[in-house]
């Protein structure tokens, strides 16, 4: 006989399956069209939430890039590499050259070709263990299976060189044929970026070389990015041994990573290969946007947010060692807009690592940016002189984003100072700041027409710029939704200010699976009608801030589905919404660090957020699993988080789900140093409700979303949940 817990459950399953179930979603001419969110807005309503099923089903994925080899490249080095390379993601090639401007090309190429009819490999790619930059793809050919895998060596004698190994085997007994054409830039010097290994024969005008691929005759490639020093043979244990070592040393680096482990095997696998594809596109300690394309520089603001990425997920050597490029850095035209994100980007590192030393040892780089901010402030505005719309606006205009972020900086840098002990330097920025953040206001007052709805923040101040009926409709538009999170994560903003700006972007098309839209009107390969969507990263810091969890995750869960290929989890600066062909969409100049930055910053914060409660500048809030997905403590589920950087010090927790049972436990290890406040939410699936909440003996309060405050410790404690079926 069911008993009445049962019958509740089974009242729930059918009511979650009928409430769940889409007979049809709105088409992407419809998402375009419309200035609401409205898939995002659809997948709120989903039972337990945003997820990555829903947002996977409504596109094609990312797929091509404006080259002649089309398929997205995938980059290969040496963790944080001089020299790197391109592999073609189907498997047609490596090194491919790229016959556009904007794509580097290397010494030498090969284009594979396979089968009776001499074809290209086009295949489906895949990452060793999910995660690891060994890149495998899987083709039908003939009949039978081949499979291609690529590498970067990471030892020194391969890695100096930017050498990338390409092995190709087969299921099948009966011989493949298997062609290499070489496509070099110099082709009196192609053989010295070329090591085949056994069994290749090249041809006569030595454009070419082929082999046979057989069950048991398995071919290897290798090619270099400089001149081949090497002297020894090509034996078929060199690839197995620099397989096994590139293996190991990119598993020693996410070591040292803080442990987390979620429920869902695509987040665990999406956090490891970003981190890592962030350390290939860095070279030495230059945090660079991207890699194999002219974005293989430094921009201080996208690059400091990659940097962040490293930091709070435990690699804060290799970030600390990337600050001094990025203090240096110099854009032309953008000298504030520079200073100020050195100077939060400094703040940041010294929060998670309290290394006064560390920040007292780099005045001289970081002081001129004080300075700079100080004595340009013009005398009857209190502001700061024109500077450009943003990097590829130069209309020059009283820039909110400059100011609000130069304010910002010089709050940060006088709270991390008066921790150090330097109070005298302290208070005279602090007084600044505090004046400064003053004048941004009543200029904004003086700009801003209330009667707008929703409220309208400009970035150019004193009416130089009106208010976007549709903000993809123009370029201005589209550069405006670019630039308002710059503003929303300064913090100059009112509370009122900050609904009203994330008001304006949910209605008027700024906007799409939670991630900021973009139309640049140029023609430009994959910036119209799609997304850019690395800067969401404040918007959703934002949503976050203000607790509004659900929007958050519609960010998460687009961004994983829809702004990542799938399962190789590259992204570019933007992506089109629009598909060229059923199996693909285009996307601009991948890999990108700061999108990974976005995507890994969202997942950190949804665990364990360091929240500065009265937006001073320093952090005293610790909240922890405020924004968990809720299927993720499913009955029997776990989610694990082990030495997470926090600005009060590690900090470890893992949260059991006996729903089913009638309880959740959460064990925590606290971080060295208390917070003001600690907050821990227990986010339950649908149907599922709270009844009590025990650290101890201690009965502890539970509000409406979950949370209970929690006293402050100093040895692990655990906090056991009890729950039961909610009543319908």
């Amino acid at each position: 006989m069911m008993t009445t817990r049962g019958s509740f459950i089974l009242v729930f399953v059918l009511i979650a399956t009928l409430a769940s179930a889409q007979t049809t979603l709105p088409s992407v001419q419809s998402a375009l069209a419309a200035k609401t969110d409205i898939w995002g807005e659809l997948a709120m309503r989903e039972v337990n939430g945003p997820s990555y099923k829903f947002f996977a089903k409504l596109l094609p994925p990312l797929r091509y890039v404006n080259t002649d080899f089309r398929e997205y490249p995938i980059v290969l080095s040496a963790p944080r590499g001089k020299l790197k390379g391109r592999f073609v993601s189907n498997g047609s090639g490596i090194n491919l050259p790229a016959g556009n401007k904007t794509w580097y090309d290397y010494p030498l190429g090969l284009a594979f070709t396979v089968g009776e009819k001499n074809e290209p490999i086009n295949g489906t790619p895949s990452l060793e263990q999910g995660y690891l930059p060994i890149v495998r793809v899987v083709a039908q050919v003939d009949g039978a299976t081949v499979t291609e895998e690529a590498f970067a060596p990471t030892t020194k004698e391969f890695a100096d060189p930017g050498a990338i190994f390409v092995k190709f085997s087969t299921d099948s007994a009966k011989p493949i044929p298997l062609r290499a054409v070489l496509q070099p830039t110099d082709p009196a010097h192609a053989q010295e970026h070329l090591w085949p290994g056994q069994s290749w024969i090249m041809a006569g005008d030595f454009k070419s070389m082929s082999a046979t691929l057989a069950a048991d005759s398995p071919r290897v490639v290798c090619v270099f990015n400089s001149a081949n020093a090497l002297q020894q043979v090509f034996a078929p244990s060199v690839y197995d041994f620099q397989r096994a070592a590139c293996e190991k040393t990119w598993n020693d680096i996410l070591s040292h990573c803080m442990t987390l482990e979620v429920p869902e095997e695509r987040v665990n696998n999406a956090w490891k290969a970003t981190i890592v594809a962030n350390l290939i596109m860095a070279t030495g300690d230059q945090m660079s946007y991207s890699a194999g394309n002219v974005y293989q520089r430094l921009y201080e603001a996208e690059s400091g947010d990659a940097l962040r990425s490293l930091l709070v997920y435990g690699l804060t050597d290799d970030a600390k060692q990337m600050v001094d490029p990025l203090l240096h850095y110099v854009q032309k035209g953008l000298g504030f807009h520079d200073a100020a994100f050195k100077l939060q980007m400094l703040a940041h590192v010294y929060w998670i690592t309290r290394d006064a030393e560390f920040i007292k040892s780099r005045r001289q780089l970081w002081r001129p940016s004080v300075d700079h901010i100080l004595s340009s402030r013009e005398k009857e505005s209190g502001l700061l002189p024109k500077e450009n719309y943003c990097g590829d606006i130069n209309t020059q205009v009283y820039s909110l984003n400059s100011n609000a972020n130069c304010w910002r900086g010089l709050r940060d840098i006088a709270a991390v100072l008066r921790d150090i002990g330097e109070t005298s330097e302290a208070d005279q920025i602090d007084a600044q700041a505090k004046d400064f953040r003053a004048k941004i206001q009543a200029a904004l007052m003086k700009t801003i027409d209330p009667n707008t709805k929703p409220l309208f923040i400009p970035i150019a101040l004193f009416g130089d710029e009106k208010p976007y009926e549709n903000l993809t409709a123009s370029k201005m538009g589209g550069y405006w939704c670019l630039m308002i999170p710059y503003v929303l994560g300064s913090g100059i903003l009112t509370d009122g200010q900050t609904q009203g700006a994330l008001d304006f972007l949910h209605a008027r098309g700024g906007i799409c699976m939670g991630m900021i839209r973009f139309d640049q009107h140029s023609g430009l390969f994959a910036n119209e009608k799609g997304l850019d969507d690395l800067y969401s990263l404040r918007y959703t810091q934002s949503l976050l801030d203000r607790d509004e969890v659900d929007r958050a995750l519609v960010s998460f869960y687009g961004k994983l589905a829809q702004g990542f290929t799938r399962d190789t989890f590259v992204g570019g600066e933007g992506s089109s919404l629009v598909a060229l062909d059923p199996n693909g969409r285009p996307m601009y100049l991948p890999p990108n660090a700061s999108g990974n930055g976005f995507f890994l910053d969202t997942l950190r914060n949804l665990l364990v957020q360091d929240h500065d409660s009265d937006n001073g500048g320093v952090p005293d809030t610790l909240r922890l699993l405020f924004a968990t997905p809720r299927d993720w403590l499913e009955d029997g589920n776990t989610v694990t988080l082990k030495n997470a950087p926090t600005a009060f010090g590690p900090i470890s927790l893992v949260a059991k789900s006996s729903v089913q049972h009638g309880k959740v436990t959460v064990e925590i290890t606290p971080p060295q140093r208390s917070p003001k406040a600690m907050k821990l939410r227990v986010r339950l699936p649908e149907g599922w409700q709270l009844t009590g909440a025990w650290m101890g003996s201690t009965d502890l309060k539970i509000d409406a979303k979950g949370t209970v405050d929690l006293p402050e410790a100093h040895k692990p404690f655990t906090v056991e949940f009890r729950d039961e079926v909610m009543p319908y």
